[in-house]
């Protein structure tokens, strides 16, 4: 036992660390919230939902919002956490209890990231990951109703089990890598595709013939697709479509096309944007966010956008800024019932080149402003220091294959996210931008431990 310490010393310090800080704001945000009269459970919309689907997991058997029979069923969101919190609430009955559990249970994000990054650069994962102990979004979200923080402890326990299968080529550790993902898939949609990037990664990896890495690889996709691909026969049958949610397309029209209009307006996309919404309107909740109805969303999307697709290509790129830039503290007091002063939309305005309403935010924003400033600047350096760090691994032609997959990763996450992001919507590759960052300041050389080690990982 004690040469078992020895050896994960900074695992279990990294994990007490994480553990402590994590329960230390829970207990600070409950405190918080109860004194401005809110309710910690049910703070934002998406958590009131995650908790309505749970219960009615649990009392009726049944993924639905609907509250009598028949149940319509539910396709808009996926049901990996909902089922997750019904479980947890089965064991605890207490809604508080289930938080403090789940924020105990996502403490370990840190010490995935450590022990994903330790073979590449030691001193870089440990700083890194310390950071992220500390990241607010990271503990905001981890004390809240939402999936954001459990998806982020799965994704990373995903890449540390593909890491680790590729590093000692253990097909068992690809399999478990692609189940692990395959419940990801579940929790949040925006995951669908990464089957395709491990795979590829697989494919890449050095150290194995070809015919091995296409085996490895098809091992992977075959473990996903056994989680994954029930989900999709249920909503075939229900909804004639194989999607796992109809939440992607749906984005398309409910937030990408109004964004995209109010930076460049044109009538005729207005007019099918107008006639969208007198429909979706017309529509009770379960059928107009149905995955029967994702073809209407991208069908009227495509005709927004019809003769625009450069402008609109540029647009969702642009978007993309705040992925990386904002801070989350400035939404996190807002949840919180913290009064600030509403911040204007800063990308759109740069896209307009209205510098004067930006001037004057800052101007009259106070506390909104102090956030902005203290988060993004600290974003914004995280940011220049990452992409700084793999621009210097290409020009030195040192690019490892984990260093080339988490870049992918990070703009995968970005991309896929546009015109919506947030700081929540980053929490998955936060850690791993953060550390890559460290590793740029620390100016760190490879450290790999030695294999007697390594295999006992």
């Amino acid at each position: 036992m004690r040469a078992w310490r020895t050896v994960y010393k900074k695992e279990l310090t990294l994990g007490l660390l994480s553990l402590v800080v994590s329960v230390l704001f829970a207990g600070g945000a409950l405190w918080f919230t109860q004194i401005k009269g809110l309710d910690m459970v049910r703070l934002t919309g998406d958590a009131r939902g995650y908790q309505i689907l749970a219960t009615h997991l649990l009392e009726e058997s049944a993924f639905t919002f609907s509250t009598t029979t028949p149940f319509a069923p539910e396709s808009f969101r996926a049901p990996g956490y909902p089922f997750s919190l019904s479980i947890l609430y089965a064991l605890c009955r207490s809604w508080i209890a289930v938080l403090f559990v789940q924020t105990i249970l996502v403490s370990i994000a840190p010490v995935l990231l450590y022990v994903l990054f330790k073979s590449y650069s030691e001193r870089a994962a440990w700083w890194g990951a310390v950071i992220f102990v500390f990241e607010p979004t990271r503990l905001f979200f981890s004390a809240s109703l939402l999936s954001d923080a459990f998806f982020t402890c799965l994704f990373l326990g995903s890449l540390v089990l593909l890491e680790r299968g590729r590093m000692h080529k253990k097909s068992l550790l690809i399999v478990s890598s692609g189940v692990v993902l395959g419940v990801s898939v579940l929790v949040r949609p925006i995951a669908v595709f990464l089957p395709a990037l491990y795979a590829g990664y697989v494919l890449i990896a050095p150290g194995m013939s070809a015919g091995v890495r296409f085996k490895k690889a098809v091992l992977l996709l075959c473990a996903t697709a056994v989680i994954v691909f029930p989900w999709m026969l249920r909503n075939h049958e229900f909804f004639g479509s194989w999607g796992v949610s109809s939440v992607g397309a749906a984005n398309l029209m409910i937030y990408n096309a109004p964004a995209y209009l109010a930076d460049y307006p044109d009538m005729k996309g207005e007019a099918v944007l107008t006639a969208f919404k007198a429909e979706q309107d017309s529509l009770p909740r379960d059928e107009a966010l149905s995955l029967s109805r994702a073809p209407v969303f991208t069908s009227n999307f495509r005709e927004v956008i019809r003769g625009h697709e450069y402008t609109y290509l540029f647009f969702h790129v642009a978007k993309t800024v705040p992925f990386f830039l904002t801070d989350g503290l400035r939404e996190i007091a807002r949840i919180s019932g913290v009064p600030l002063v509403a911040p204007p939309n800063i990308s759109s305005l740069i896209l307009s080149g209205n510098m004067k309403a930006i001037v004057t935010y800052i101007r009259t924003g106070a506390l909104a402003v102090v956030l902005l400033v203290i988060g993004s600047g600290f974003w914004f350096m995280v940011t220049v220091l990452y992409f700084v760090g793999i621009v210097v691994e290409l020009w030195t032609r040192r690019l490892r294959p984990l260093v080339l997959l988490g870049a992918v990763l990070v703009l995968y996450f970005a991309l896929l996210t546009g015109p919506v992001s947030n700081a929540r919507y980053r929490l998955p590759i936060s850690g791993v931008m953060i550390l890559g960052a460290a590793a740029l300041v620390l100016n760190t050389k490879r450290n790999v431990p030695p294999a007697s080690t390594l295999n006992t990982i």
